[in-house]
């Protein structure tokens, strides 16, 4: 029975990753927001554009590598 619960948590975790990515490709208005929590510097447009990458590369390749572990 572990196995099932384990595939809701990752379909789960798959459908907020998915949604978070969603919402950083949209627009940077979440990192900023992110940044300010952080009490990070937000001048830079660079900076902040470089964080934003960061991120949705990051939840591409979490989406992915969780896809295969689901296999």
């Amino acid at each position: 029975m572990e196995t099932f619960g384990k595939r809701f948590r990752q379909e789960g975790a798959i459908k907020r990753t998915e949604a978070q990515l969603a919402m950083h490709e949209a627009n940077a208005e979440l990192t900023v927001a992110i940044m300010k929590d952080k009490n990070l510097s937000t001048g830079a447009a660079e900076k902040v554009e470089s964080i934003r990458a960061k991120k949705i590369e990051r939840a591409k390749t979490t989406i992915k590598n969780t896809k295969e572990n689901m296999n």
